[in-house]
C-alpha cells in the first residue's frame, strides 16, 4: 500500500525523468529527427501529461479512500454488536478492494505496465488430465504470448465499456439527486431536515462512484493507447513471432527434419543394397524375404523418428519435443483405428492375400498382371502402350487375383488392329493406353475412348479373320434345281469373283446353302471367311458378294423373285 508521501515523491519523480528524458532525446536527435519522428515525441509528451493530471486525481482518490478505510476500522473498534461487527468487516473488505485497484491503476498509469504483466508464480500448476496435455502446453503458451497484446487490448476496451456504463449511471443519480436537492431547497420546512440529510449523503456516495467511473475510464484509455502503440511500434504480432520462432528454432528443426530424413535414405539404401544382392544371386522373393523387408520398413520408420526426438531433446527444444511427440500419438490412434485395415495390407505384402504376385488382376476393368507386389505395387499389361501401372498396396484390398491362363488375352485388340464397333462403323486402333483407347475410321475421322467404355463396346476385331453372311433369294421356278446344282454354282460364282479381286491365299472359305423357302422366295445363305490381312477392305468386300450373287443370278438365267400377293378365287 502506497503513502501518501511516497505516492507524491513518486509523482514528481516521474514528471521530472519524462521531462528529462524528453528535453534530453530532443535535444540529442534533433539534426536528424523527421517530422513524423518529431510528431510522435510531441504525442508522448502531452500523453505524459494528461497522464500527470489523471494520476494527481488519483493519489488524492487513494487519500480519500485510505481516509474512508480508517474511520471504518475505527467504527469496528467502537462496535459491540456482532451484526454490526460483521457488515463492518464485510465493507471494509470491499473498500480495501477498491483501494487495491486504484493503487493498481496508479501504478499501471505512472509505468506504463499492468500488474499482470509482471507476475509469475513458479508454483502455479496446470490442470492436467493426461501426459498429452503437458506435451501441448508449450504450444499452447506460444500461442498465448503471442496473442497477448491483441487479448489484453480486448480486455481494456471492455473495461472501458463497462466503466462508461458506470460513470453514466452515476451522472443519471447525481442529476437525479440534484433536481431532488432543489426542490426541497425551495420548500423549506424542518421537517425536510431528514430527506435533505439523506439525499446528502446520497450525493456523496454517487459523485464518489462517478469519479471512481471516470478514474477507471481514463486509466483504461491511457492503457489502450499505450497498448495501442506498443502493437504499431514493436514486433510483437503474430507474423513477426512466426518470424522469430522459426529464426530462433529453424536450425533446431532443420537438423531434426535432416536427422529422420538421413536414417531413412540410409536405411532405404541398405533395403536396395540386399535388394540387389537378392536378385544377383538370384533368390526368389520367398514369405522369409517377405516378412524380413516388413520388419525392416517398420524398424525404419520407427528408428527416423526417433532420431528426430533425441534431436529435440538434445538441443533442450521441448516445444519441438512436444509437438512431434502429439503427432506421434496421434498416429498411433489412427493406426489403431486402422488395424484391421493395415493387418489386410501386411497380408497382401506377404503374398498370403487374395491378390498374390504374377496373378492377373482386374482393376478398373482393365486386366493386370501383378509383376511386383510391394508398398507401391507394379501392375503390367503388355498388350497397352505405357502398360505398366504403380498403385499404393492399399488399393488392391478388396480385389481377387488368379493364375493366368495359357494364350490368355490381356486386351481384346493391339495398335494397328482393325475393330467393328457396336454402331457397326469400323475403324482402325492407332493407340491404346491404360485411360484411353483412339481409333480412326474409314474416311479418317478419329474416336477416343475411356478405355473402360471401349470394352463396354465389345469391339469385333477383324485383324484374327472375320467371316461376311448374306441372303440371296430366287424364284420357286427354280425349285428343282434348289437343292443341288444352285449352291454349288454360287459358290463357284463368288469364290471366282473374290480370287479376282483378293487373291486365293485372302479366302479361307465360301460356302453356300438353302436357307429357308419364305412365302415368295427361296432363301440362300452365303458365308464368305476373309483373313485378317483384309480387314481393311470389310465393306468392299461385303459390297462384292452382293454383286456376285446378282451376277451369278444373270449368268444362269436365275429369276430373282420381288415381293407378291396371291389371290385365290373360289
Amino acid at each position: 500500500m502506497l503513502s501518501p508521501r511516497f505516492a507524491y515523491g513518486l509523482l514528481l519523480l516521474i514528471t521530472f525523468s519524462v521531462a528529462q528524458m524528453a528535453h534530453s532525446g530532443w535535444a540529442y536527435a534533433q539534426p536528424s529527427l523527421k517530422k513524423a519522428d518529431i510528431e510522435r515525441v510531441e504525442k508522448l509528451r502531452a500523453e505524459a501529461a494528461e497522464s500527470l493530471l489523471t494520476l494527481s486525481e488519483l493519489l488524492a482518490a487513494r487519500k480519500e479512500q485510505a481516509g474512508g478505510i480508517t474511520k471504518l476500522k475505527l467504527s469496528l473498534r467502537n462496535a459491540k454488536e456482532d451484526a454490526t461487527k460483521k457488515e463492518l468487516e464485510t465493507k471494509i473488505k470491499a473498500e480495501n478492494g477498491k483501494l487495491a485497484q486504484i493503487d493498481a491503476q496508479i501504478s499501471a498509469l505512472s509505468t506504463g505496465v499492468a500488474e499482470d504483466d509482471i507476475k509469475y508464480d513458479q508454483s502455479t500448476k496446470f490442470d492436467l488430465k493426461s501426459e498429452l496435455e503437458s506435451l501441448v502446453q508449450p504450444f499452447i503458451k506460444m500461442m498465448r504470448d503471442a496473442t497477448e497484446n491483441a487479448r489484453q487490448i480486448d480486455r481494456l476496451k471492455s473495461t472501458i465499456a463497462v466503466a462508461e456504463q458506470r460513470q453514466q449511471a452515476a451522472t443519471r443519480a447525481n442529476t437525479r439527486l440534484g433536481l431532488l436537492l432543489s426542490v426541497d431547497k425551495a420548500n423549506v420546512d424542518k421537517k425536510d431536515a431528514v430527506t435533505r440529510k439523506h439525499l446528502n449523503t446520497l450525493v456523496k456516495t454517487w459523485v464518489k462512484r462517478e469519479k471512481e467511473a471516470q478514474h477507471l475510464v481514463e486509466t483504461a484509455r491511457q492503457q489502450l493507447q499505450l497498448r495501442i502503440d506498443q502493437q504499431a511500434n514493436s514486433p510483437n504480432g503474430i507474423g513477426s513471432f512466426a518470424t522469430r520462432y522459426f529464426s530462433d528454432r529453424g536450425l533446431n528443426l532443420l537438423i531434426g527434419v535432416g536427422a529422420l530424413f538421413g536414417v531413412f535414405l540410409v536405411m532405404n539404401l541398405i533395403a536396395r543394397l540386399a535388394e540387389y544382392i537378392r536378385r544377383r544371386q538370384g533368390y526368389r522373393r520367398s514369405f522369409a524375404t517377405r516378412l524380413i523387408g516388413l520388419i525392416f520398413r517398420t524398424l525404419t520408420a520407427a528408428i527416423a523418428f526417433l532420431a528426430m526426438l533425441t534431436v529435440f531433446n538434445i538441443m533442450n527444444d521441448w516445444l519441438l519435443l512436444g509437438v512431434a511427440s502429439v503427432f506421434l500419438v496421434a498416429g498411433a490412434w489412427i493406426g489403431l483405428k486402422m488395424l484391421p485395415q493395415l493387418i489386410e495390407q501386411m497380408t497382401l505384402l506377404l503374398d498370403l492375400g487374395a491378390v498374390q504376385e504374377n496373378e492377373r488382376v482386374l482393376l478398373a476393368g482393365v486386366p493386370w498382371r501383378v509383376q511386383r507386389l510391394d508398398l507401391y505395387t507394379d501392375l503390367v499389361n503388355p498388350a497397352l502402350d505405357g502398360g505398366t501401372f504403380t498403385v499404393p498396396v492399399r488399393e488392391l484390398v478388396g480385389l481377387h487375383s488368379r493364375p493366368a491362363a495359357v494364350g490368355e488375352a490381356w486386351f481384346p485388340t493391339r495398335k494397328g488392329d482393325w475393330v467393328q464397333l457396336h454402331d457397326g462403323q469400323i475403324g482402325k486402333v492407332i493407340s491404346q493406353t491404360p485411360e484411353l483407347v483412339q481409333i480412326v475410321e474409314l474416311g479418317g475421322s478419329r474416336r477416343t475412348f475411356e478405355t473402360t467404355a471401349f470394352l463396354a463396346e465389345a469391339p469385333r476385331n477383324l485383324s484374327t479373320g472375320y467371316r461376311i453372311k448374306t441372303e440371296f433369294g430366287l424364284d420357286y421356278r427354280h425349285q428343282g434345281i434348289a437343292v443341288s446344282e444352285i449352291p454349288e454354282k454360287l459358290k463357284l460364282h463368288v469364290r471366282a469373283g473374290l480370287t479376282t479381286l483378293l487373291g486365293e491365299d485372302a479366302i479361307k472359305n465360301v460356302d453356300v446353302d438353302l436357307l429357308r423357302a419364305d412365302d415368295s422366295a427361296i432363301i440362300f445363305e452365303i458365308e464368305v471367311d476373309i483373313d485378317g490381312s483384309e480387314a481393311s477392305r470389310y465393306e468392299d468386300i461385303e459390297r462384292a458378294v452382293a454383286h456376285l450373287m446378282v451376277d451369278a443370278a444373270n449368268t444362269n438365267g436365275w429369276s430373282i423373285p420381288f415381293p407378291q400377293m396371291v389371290l385365290h378365287r373360289a
